[in-house]
């Protein structure tokens, strides 16, 4: 058989890991755990099927990593901040493993945008004393009331004031990522990605609109993404050198969709920054990669990211299918790509790609996103499974 997307089914060494091809499955959030925090044998089994759909990597959903500091972000959302989410993980790794898959923890802090229900009467913390004019997810539309079997009034969640870290809290909050890094690897993960991104707390200091700082963590795009460089260090010495490192980064946040940073510049000057860091790897989020929302440079900023720190870029948004995926690759713009919701509607999704058949494509729905009831079949639909599958 003809060679389907070369680029795209090739092996890869990211960081200490040799993957068996170039496709990730984005970090998506599905607020699945229990109420505390653990992580279940859904979750375990919604994993486990998408690893049998021949990825190379699984980037999991966001997690906090420690109880301190409001660092939990959204009703529902898995945690890796006690031996009950450990044990609770190992069973989603160990699922996973079982297909020849790799997968890492997204940790996660929720910042300014964390959902007032789960900061315990506490303020939010961010960069700088500021408030976020949007509201918690998952909470704004009548369809998600109903498929949440909601009654009633049910007004949006928004965000309180945050209250400014001082330094000794940002050394401390970035120790909470290690210590939660650690529990993962203990519990058999192959290595963990550091949230950056999409309007949590690390992008509160990364981005110059939220970072009001005159101190050594903002100011400047240097200063600026010196509290992530600060997680990785203390990640990487947690976990040592046999565990993959990944930074995730993003423009644009859940409550600034169409958030930019000040020109490719800032992306120059962040991506230098990153040069020699802890990081194996950086990951771009966006709804596409190859719109960097500037007026007057047109390159994509995975592009931009990968030359300038000299690391892989995962890059992810607007990638589909299998062309679109190896344009990405062969283009400079990749060096994986993170797909997100079409692995979410089709968890064959490698398979089919690689086959090359003509497909009609599962649509992406939202109600596979936030919690229904728990129901196996809309939590991971059931996907074609062709026995004649080609290997990946």
């Amino acid at each position: 058989m003809a060679e389907t997307f070369p680029t795209l089914f090739s092996q890869i060494k990211l960081g200490p890991l040799t993957l068996r091809n170039r496709i990730a499955m984005a970090p998506l959030t599905r607020q699945m755990a229990e109420a505390d925090g653990t992580p279940n044998d859904e979750m375990a089994a919604y994993y486990a099927r998408r690893a049998r759909g021949g990825l190379g990597l699984i980037i999991t959903e966001g997690t906090y990593e420690q109880d301190a500091f409001q660092s939990r972000a959204y009703l529902s959302q898995p945690g890796i901040a006690n031996d009950s989410h450990q044990a609770g993980w190992a069973k989603v790794f160990d699922a996973v493993h079982q297909h020849d898959c790799k997968i890492i923890v997204q940790l996660m802090h929720g910042g300014r945008v964390s959902d007032p229900r789960v900061l315990n009467g506490q303020p939010p913390v961010s960069a700088s004393a500021t408030q976020s004019e949007g509201w918690s997810l998952y909470t704004d539309s009548d369809y998600e009331k109903q498929i949440r079997a909601i009654d009633g009034p049910w007004d949006k969640v928004t965000f309180g004031p945050a209250r400014a870290l001082t330094v000794e809290e940002i050394h401390q909050i970035a120790d909470g990522f290690a210590a939660g890094a650690k529990r993962a690897v203990d519990a058999g993960a192959d290595g963990v990605e550091v949230h950056g991104a999409n309007g949590y707390l690390l992008w509160q200091f990364i981005n110059p609109k939220t970072n009001l700082r005159t101190d050594a963590f903002g100011g400047s795009p240097e200063n600026n993404i010196r509290f992530a460089k600060l997680v990785g260090e203390k990640v990487r010495a947690a976990i040592g050198p046999d565990k993959l490192i990944v930074l995730r980064l993003s423009q644009d946040g859940v409550d600034d969709f169409v958030g930019a940073w000040p020109g490719t510049t800032y992306a120059e000057a962040i991506g230098a920054a990153l040069k020699g860091s802890a990081y194996d790897a950086l990951h771009w989020a966006s709804f596409n990669y190859l719109d960097n929302r500037q007026a007057d440079d047109a390159t994509p900023m995975p592009t931009v990211l990968r030359k300038a720190s000299g690391l892989p870029v995962i890059t992810n948004g607007g990638i589909a299918d299998g062309p679109q995926a190896e344009a990405a690759l062969t283009t400079g713009a990749a060096d994986m790509v993170a797909i997100g919701r079409p692995i979410f509607a089709q968890p064959d999704w490698p398979y089919i790609v690689r086959s090359g058949a003509s497909y009609d494509w599962a649509p992406f729905d939202r109600k596979y996103v936030v919690r229904p009831p728990l129901d196996y079949g809309l939590a991971y639909p059931l996907a074609l499974t062709d026995p004649n599958w080609p290997a990946i």
